[in-house]
């Protein structure tokens, strides 16, 4: 499930949500994002997963509770994902991991989303054992005629499967970057190659 503002200069999440934080409201903005995420998803067919976004400071915030209420009585294990923007340094990823724990026990999957080579990124992974990787596009894209970036991308989904996480690579936009994905076994991928977001 995807944010957008309203149309003009903040319809861009990026904007919206770096104004939201610069007016000391963000995690108020990402509750209402996510409460019509859930709204709007609940339309869609029961077999399909829903991810949807959190900051981890939304997450640290809220109380479990009050976040849990948010979800369906009756909803299927494993519906739905909540992603944690790894965009959004906190420095200290066990600040997390009682809310990841108690979401995970709860049938809903735990993702993180914008990973990348970086110390922070390893420590989330490790700390936090996420049930799906969401791997940066600056990871993939160009990964077919980049040597360098091939063995940290290797490197990087060693650890992943390691932990047994599911992989997505973000930013797809060739064929190419496709065919060594593959032959890096991550199974699932998104980008401009299959379409725009909407």
């Amino acid at each position: 499930m995807l944010s957008r503002g309203p149309p003009g200069p903040l319809e861009n999440p990026l904007a919206l949500f770096q104004y939201s934080q610069e007016q000391s409201f963000l995690g108020a903005v990402d509750l209402q994002c996510f409460k019509t995420c859930m709204r709007e998803g609940n339309a869609l067919p029961p077999e399909m997963r829903l991810h949807i976004n959190l900051f981890p400071s939304t997450l640290i915030e809220t109380p479990l509770p009050q976040l849990l209420a948010l979800f369906p009585p009756d909803y299927a294990p494993h519906r739905y994902c909540i992603e944690i923007n790894e965009q959004q340094f906190i420095g200290d990823p066990s600040l997390l991991l009682g809310s990841v724990d108690a979401l995970k026990s709860a049938g809903i999957r735990v993702g993180m989303d914008d990973v990348g080579f970086g110390k922070s990124s390893l420590e989330s992974l490790v700390v936090l054992e996420p049930d799906i990787v969401k791997i940066d596009r600056k990871c993939i894209d160009g990964i077919a005629q980049d040597a360098g970036l091939f063995r940290q991308l290797k490197r990087l989904v060693g650890v992943a499967h390691g932990l047994g996480a599911e992989l997505i690579a973000e930013g797809v936009d060739s064929r190419e970057d496709v065919d060594v994905l593959r032959a890096l076994d991550i199974p699932y991928a998104q980008g401009f190659l299959w379409g725009q977001p909407f």
